[in-house]
């Protein structure tokens, strides 16, 4: 397996940990410019599953779903063999943004950032 297959591996199963355990409240908190963290999320799982298809990834019902559905997507990219350091890069980025933490200093190498320009970089 490739080096940014083993880091989209670890990173997004270590985000979907932490995200499992979030309330309908803290989901439904504004991460601008996405809307809320629900938004945000979805908006990361959609990426990783439009590396793997042309088909738009459909928005569930519960946002209380979205860890799975960002776990299955990222594990889809993963088994693949297309994930890139530029996916670890999207979901740091955006880990950042609904976590408030610096990157870890063994990866700020990677490109952080989301490729979305028409949302702007994240900080």
């Amino acid at each position: 397996m490739p080096v940014a297959a083993d880091l989209l591996a670890r990173e997004a199963r270590s985000l979907v940990d932490r995200l499992r355990l979030w309330t309908p409240a803290r989901w439904a908190a504004e991460a601008a410019p996405y809307g809320t963290r629900a938004d945000l999320v979805h908006h990361l799982a959609a990426s990783f599953a439009a590396a793997e298809t042309d088909r738009p990834l459909p928005r569930l019902d519960s946002d209380l779903a979205l860890p799975d559905q960002l776990a299955v997507t990222a594990d889809d990219l993963v088994r693949s063999g297309r994930a890139t350091e530029a996916h670890v890069g999207h979901l740091l980025a955006h880990r950042r943004d609904l976590l408030g933490e610096d990157v870890p200093a063994g990866l700020a190498h990677l490109p952080v950032r989301c490729p979305d320009t028409t949302k702007g970089p994240t900080p």
